[in-house]
């Protein structure tokens, strides 16, 4: 039976989960249709509205609080501002949802450490288990957001999410206390099993969102690719066969699984345009040259609502690149996608997750056959 403690942190963790598609159309109607500062400013206010609460909820739990009570919450609140500052990218709409994580997955992990308490579980446990579970809800959150349209999963808010539950960890320990008392064997057994999820979790969502390829073409330059040069050429030929007969949507669907293909193909584009608008011609050329070999697809079959190509180049810019004698040069590395794509090898994720995983259970295996002596 689950216990009343528990219902807070499953039902946040659930709607953290649940409203991942739906946030990103929201935050792109705000940012087109209303006003942009509102990322900055809503988030702002909802930040500080939680740190005023929190403050309410620590003074009134004064009575009770003792000197090592004042250190855990502080050390928490030097945890936060330090993750809320330092951590924070240069965005400043970014830096504001940003600070929001904080405050859930903070939250979350803060509920989960009082309810294993209540339980009847040690300190240790109760504190390891509530801060993996958290972050474990942030793994499923950014694969939400890699799965569906107009959203795009990123380990690095994974490592943020994982920080806030250490953060919410460290005020529980401030609000509700922390002994040294050893875990029982079946909670270390618990432990072991935690850890494992997480690491074989966290290297999952690394292959699945972020390894990839560096495809080098002797005529067009370099990019990044979640695909091989083979794979691209399968893509195509299905994309081809597929959308002559089914476009791909233009309007938000929130439970659409995402095309990467395309979303890959449409870095290409943005980068393509933006280049022609600033006058780069060489990199407009070798971007139109990589949509045209690797993606032609998209550029030939991909249309809007009224029937016109959607990503294909107009005949007058193409026109444009050709007065201007702009052509590909093989030493070109574009900068379509960012840092999205990661070129490392395939074993090394997992070769570290097996390191991270065989190290603490050694030790753990060790303390075990300590305590059965």
């Amino acid at each position: 039976m689950l216990r009343t403690g528990f219902i807070g942190p499953i039902l946040l963790a659930l709607w953290i989960v649940g409203s991942a598609p739906f946030l990103g159309r929201l935050t792109r109607w705000v940012q087109e249709d209303v006003d942009r500062s509102l990322l900055v400013i809503v988030p702002t206010i909802l930040f500080w509205a939680a740190a005023a609460a929190f403050v309410v909820w620590i003074v009134r739990s004064s009575r009770r609080l003792r000197w090592s009570n004042y250190a855990a919450l502080g050390a928490g609140a030097l945890w936060a501002v330090i993750q809320a500052t330092a951590l924070a990218r240069g965005r400043p709409e970014e830096s504001a949802l940003e600070r929001m994580h904080l405050v859930l997955y903070g939250l979350v992990a803060l509920l989960l450490y009082r309810a294993f308490l209540k339980g009847g579980r040690s300190a240790i446990a109760a504190a390891f288990s509530a801060a993996v579970l958290t972050s474990l809800v942030g793994i499923a959150d950014e694969f939400v957001q890699w799965l569906v349209w107009v959203r795009a999963g990123d380990f690095y808010d994974c490592l943020l999410n994982a920080s806030a539950a250490g953060c919410g960890v460290v005020f529980g320990w401030g609000l509700f206390g922390f002994d040294t008392r050893a875990p029982s064997l079946s909670e270390r057994r618990t432990m072991v099993v935690l850890w494992v999820v997480l690491v074989a979790a966290s290297v999952g969502l690394v292959d699945l969102t972020n390894l990839g390829h560096r495809i080098v073409d002797p005529e067009r330059g370099s990019f990044r690719s979640y695909y091989s040069a083979e794979r691209l050429e399968r893509l195509n030929e299905h994309r081809r066969a597929r959308w002559t007969t089914k476009q791909p949507p233009v309007v938000f669907q929130p439970w659409h699984v995402e095309d990467h293909f395309l979303s890959e193909a449409a870095w290409h584009v943005q980068a393509r345009n933006e280049a022609f608008d600033a006058g780069d011609w060489p990199t407009a050329a070798a971007e139109e040259a990589i949509l045209n070999r690797y993606y032609p697809a998209v550029v030939e079959e991909v249309r809007n609502p009224e029937g016109d190509l959607r990503h294909a180049f107009p005949p007058d810019r193409v026109q444009r690149l050709q007065q201007e004698g702009a052509v590909p040069v093989p030493t070109y590395e574009s900068p379509a996608g960012g840092n999205r794509i990661w070129i490392w090898p395939r074993y090394l994720p997992w070769l570290l997750a097996a390191v991270s995983i065989l190290l603490p259970a050694a030790a753990i295996t060790r303390s075990l056959r300590g305590s059965l002596r």
